[in-house]
């Protein structure tokens, strides 16, 4: 049980630093966006709603798995004999 709790943590915070790292990629992409809009000029950018989205997700899922994870780590119980 401690093994399937740790790899459960494991996908879990991997998927926060995936998570992290799209956010930043995210702050960038709207920052141009910013820096396009104070210009004036019109050009093509893609709307960043949807990395958005993709990260709050990756972010929910990977938070949850690493909270299940800790949590059944924390969870164990010592054995019981039956006589």
């Amino acid at each position: 049980m401690t093994i399937l709790a740790r790899i459960v943590a494991l996908i879990g915070l991997i998927l926060i630093v995936v998570a992290a790292v799209f956010l930043a990629k995210t702050v960038i992409d709207i920052n141009q966006l910013h820096a396009v809009a104070n210009a004036n000029r019109s050009t093509t950018f893609f709307n960043p709603v949807y990395n958005v989205l993709w990260t709050a997700g990756i972010a929910a899922l990977g938070g949850l798995l690493a909270g299940t994870g800790l949590g059944l780590m924390m969870r164990r119980r010592p054995a019981v004999l039956k006589t």
